[in-house]
Order: C-alpha cells, then structure tokens, then sequence
C-alpha cells in the first residue's frame, strides 16, 4: 500500500487495493476506471474468474473515492503491471502504467495474470491511460 501523503508534487495521492498475478487466469487486458457500486462489483467479478479472490470485492465509498484497475492479457508466463502515477489534467486524469511481460528467455509451466487495483480520491472527467512496456525477468 502507498501512503497517501507520500506522491510527488502534481501527482493524486492513491492507495493500492490489490496488486498481484494470478496463476492459471486467463483474460483480456483491463484499463478501467470505477466510480460506482454496480460498476465495481462487475469488474471484481470479471478479475476475480478462476482465482482464490474473495467473491465480495473490497469495500469502496464511492461517493469519496474512486477505483483504477489494470490487468495484463494473460501473458505465457511470468509478468506484472503497475500503476506507477496518476495526475490530474484538464478534465480528467492521467495514469501512468508499466506492463512488464515476461522476457523473451522465459519458460513457465503456468501462466499468470498480472493486475493492480488502486483506489483514490473521486475525480469527475475522462481517464486517459499511459502505457509504458517494460520486461520481467524469468
């Protein structure tokens, strides 16, 4: 978890909910923002398909907070995704993101799928993802 006090100037402080990769899940690439009851219990069962997650998602007040997910399409191996920095902008917000799939070298006998979920103070306007490709080592 990040400490909401501790971001860098010009950056919206966040809190990570959940961040890790599940082994065996299979899915398509999630760039979402979530700022509503409905909306998150969909998502959380969409991530949460074929893992040990809880079936109830984290509890969230969305009339003050908001939530950002990212998960990977399910790469052959290892990988990992991180939400690294979110900036407000004119009329939205900016989130910076490293998908990090596995490096070229890497032989896994399972596969995982990678996701960050952060919550953060409710902002209104358009989210704009910024992806940023790196490699994770074997």
């Amino acid at each position: 978890m990040r400490d909401r006090a501790a971001q860098p100037t010009g950056s919206i402080a966040f809190e990570t909910v959940l961040q890790q990769s599940n082994p065996g899940q299979t899915g398509d690439t999630v760039r979402e923002a979530v700022r509503d009851e409905a909306a998150w219990t969909a998502l959380w069962a969409k991530l949460r398909e074929g893992t040990a997650l809880p079936e109830e998602p984290p509890v969230v007040d969305f009339r003050t907070d908001m939530v950002i997910a990212a998960a990977m399409e399910t790469p052959g191996c290892v990988a990992k995704v991180t939400i690294r920095k979110i900036v407000q902008e004119s009329g939205g917000l900016a989130v910076d993101l490293l998908e990090a799939p596995p490096a070229p070298n890497c032989v896994c006998i399972t596969s995982e799928r990678p996701l960050h979920i952060v919550r953060l103070p409710r902002a209104e306007g358009p989210v704009r993802f910024d992806v940023e490709r790196g490699q994770t080592s074997c």
